[in-house]
């Protein structure tokens, strides 16, 4: 029978370098390098004898594909490809391989020949990759761009997300999507990413229909095995909502901060005028008090006048009283006393005049006394009632000033709300 591991060079380094298997036509295993038996974890004696199918699934092994891989390498066929193959332990494993089918001079196919790389990792790897991808592809809005900004290609999201259909993208510069001065504050955007410098944050694009749309995004330079960029990927969110309800809280939190500066002004204002209103208040009890003052000297002088004009009237009446005694005498005295006569009836006269202004004047002294008393209660209630209302407006400056400490306080966490909103 013919050995693959037959002598010479080429054999030799086959068997000592590579993971290298040989087949009859039919699949049955007729020999195998050390490379190989190393990779699938097995002995020659445990595998020699046996089909191909052992290293596949079972699923794989009964399916048409299967057979239909047989038939053609058992035509001269030969077969290239990555396999999944199952080891000894059971595990998963992936090779690059080739299925070559060596002939005779006549044409008869003597065996089949497989070199094979266990390709497991990178395989693994390579999924794990696409899984990612798959996974960015199917949530994300994702759109590729050569170096120079023109579109490549546009997942469905981005489509959506921007109001086009991928036939309307094809070949159009990234610039249909910009604000017109996009490119007048970021003059060098293509620039840096064509030179490998991604960029990410927030943008402001438009869609077909002229409506701004915020993207969360990040513009990623792809690099070949040389480090030339050669094309620019581009990962976006629409993040247009939380921007548009951002922008609403921010306008709410400016509202709020005027409001409340407001309230704080007009507390304070009025807080002021409580302030001259109480000084104003301590200002009138002080002039209440001197005038209180006052009319208890008026009343304490009234009260000396009467006691004066008490005197007068009883010098009035004595008066009165000698005059009635001298023109007794004078009439008495005939011709003698008739000029004595009418001076004592003068006397008379003004002494009863003195009498008559002394009721007078004790009469008027009596109304003010008793007006002097009246102003007085009067007096007394004012002050009462001020030292009342006193009370009162210092019991609402303090509520102001608590509505004024109250507002200073809501004013300054809004402050620090528009801080943070705007972080």
């Amino acid at each position: 029978m013919f050995s693959l591991f037959s002598s010479g060079g080429l054999h030799s380094a086959l068997k000592q370098h590579t993971a290298c298997i040989s087949f009859t036509p039919e699949g049955i295993i007729l020999e195998a390098s050390e490379p190989f038996l190393n990779t699938v974890g097995y002995t020659l004696d445990q595998i020699k004898g046996q089909h191909h199918r052992m290293f596949c699934s079972t699923e794989e092994a009964n399916s048409r594909e299967y057979h239909a891989f047989w038939q053609a390498l058992g035509t001269g066929e030969s077969q290239h490809g990555r396999y999944k193959r199952i080891n000894s332990h059971g595990e998963e494993i992936w090779l690059e391989a080739t299925y070559l089918p060596v002939k005779n001079r006549r044409g008869k196919i003597l065996h089949v020949f497989k070199v094979a790389n266990d390709v497991t990792q990178k395989h693994q790897s390579s999924a794990r990759e696409r899984a990612v991808l798959e996974a960015l592809d199917s949530s994300m809005a994702v759109i590729e761009f050569t170096p120079d900004g023109e579109i490549l290609n546009a997942n469905d999201n981005f489509q959506r997300t921007m109001g086009y259909t991928h036939a309307e993208l094809m070949g159009k510069h990234h610039e249909i999507f910009c604000p017109a001065d996009f490119y007048q504050v970021q003059p060098h955007f293509w620039r840096d990413l064509s030179h490998g410098k991604g960029m990410q944050g927030k943008f402001e694009r438009i869609d077909s229909h002229g409506r701004s749309v915020w993207l969360e995004a990040t513009y990623n330079p792809i690099k070949d095995s040389q480090g030339n960029v050669v094309k620019v990927v581009k990962f976006a969110t629409n993040i247009t909502r939380s921007v548009e309800m951002a922008d609403s809280a921010t306008r709410a939190v400016l509202a709020a901060q005027s409001t409340s500066s407001q309230t704080e002004q007009i507390a304070q204002n009025g807080l002021n005028h409580l302030q001259r209103v109480v000084q104003d208040a301590q200002t009138a009890a002080l002039t209440l008090a001197e005038a209180q003052q006052l009319i208890a000297a008026l009343n304490k002088q009234s009260l000396s006048i009467n006691s004066i004009t008490e005197s007068i009237a009883r010098i009035a009446n004595q008066t009165n009283l000698l005059s009635l005694n001298a023109a007794v005498e004078a009439a008495r005295a005939g011709e003698q006393g008739r000029g004595f006569a009418v001076v004592a009836n003068e006397v008379r006269r003004l002494a009863k005049g003195s009498s008559e202004a002394v009721d007078d004047i004790t009469r008027v002294l009596k109304e003010n006394t008793a007006l002097v008393e009246r102003t007085t209660q009067a007096m007394q209630l004012v002050v009462k009632q001020g030292e009342s209302s006193q009370t009162s407006v210092s019991e609402i400056e303090t509520i102001v000033n608590e509505i004024l400490i109250g507002a200073r306080s809501v004013s300054n966490s809004i402050d620090q709300l528009a801080l943070e909103s705007s972080h």
